[in-house]
């Protein structure tokens, strides 16, 4: 689809399989606020069709093969409107009397490629940690999804539009997956993609970040370290650092993580690296 092609509007895309569970809370407000939703099934058994044809989505299929990228440059490859909001199926949008044309407004008041929305994660015992992402965008052939999980925009937008920090813009997402508990399997699977994309990959500042993190969760507590503490060498080194949407959080879980593990000196070294970042 050619940009010339496209209409004035909002396409919500979103990729699953056997999701029956949360998308009767995730679609309602899609539905509201988008002119269409784009859902890509990557092999559901369970109701998920059903639910997303009732809620007048667009489906398309694509066997899943170990790559969350693939489905979302999918669901690009065939959205009709000029903006997209990318949504997990465990999300919900919260939006408000006006939502769309406030937000599609500002959109189209400012040049901007993406914007930066907030996502509240509800954690099992009630508490919100809230998170920071990449999820709307210019529908624009130049923006696709990179990395084979915890699929991201970040680096078709560093390629082109370099030293161009993205913005935010008022859209919070809630993010209810990890209130049902700790999903081991899944973050084991997310480990095991990680690894590969680590080896094809050893300076990837996010891959790090990101094995890192789910090590941590899977209790493998030193190696998790370990990789958190590569990517903080990697963003060192990096002059556009500042352009990472993640750097804040990286900064953090790594300092936590060094005083979990006793070691208070590195976690002095972590603060001067970064009060020399600017």
């Amino acid at each position: 689809m050619t940009n010339e092609s496209l209409v004035h509007g909002l396409s919500a895309i979103l990729m699953g399989r056997n999701e029956e569970r949360f998308l009767p809370l995730s679609l309602p407000p899609l539905q509201r606020v988008a002119d269409e939703i784009v859902f890509v099934d990557t092999g559901s058994t369970d109701r998920t069709l059903e639910i997303v044809r009732d809620f007048g989505c667009r489906i398309l299929h694509l066997p899943w093969n170990n790559d969350f990228s693939a489905p979302k440059n999918l669901a690009l490859s065939h959205s009709r409107f000029q903006w997209i909001l990318n949504v997990d199926c465990d999300e919900v949008l919260v939006d408000d009397e006006g939502f769309r044309e406030r937000i599609l407004n500002q959109c189209l008041a400012e040049e901007e490629p993406a914007w930066i929305i907030q996502i509240d994660n509800r954690m099992v015992d009630g508490r919100i940690h809230p998170s920071k992402a990449l999820r709307l965008f210019r529908n624009d052939p130049r923006i696709r999804f990179a990395n084979p999980v915890h699929e991201g925009i970040a680096d078709s937008l560093y390629r082109h539009w370099p030293h161009r920090p993205p913005r935010e813009i008022e859209v919070r997402l809630v993010h209810h997956g990890y209130a049902s508990g700790f999903n081991k399997q899944k973050i084991q699977r997310n480990v095991t993609i990680l690894r590969q994309w680590i080896t094809n990959d050893p300076d990837s500042v996010y891959g790090r970040y990101k094995l890192g993190m789910n090590l941590r969760f899977l209790g493998l507590a030193s190696e998790g370290l370990f990789h958190l503490g590569e990517a903080i060498a990697l963003a060192d080194k990096d002059a556009d650092r500042n352009s990472l949407t993640f750097l804040e959080e990286l900064v953090a879980t790594c300092f936590q993580a060094y005083m979990e593990a006793g070691q208070q000196d590195k976690a002095e070294q972590l603060k001067q690296i970064v009060g020399q970042w600017g």
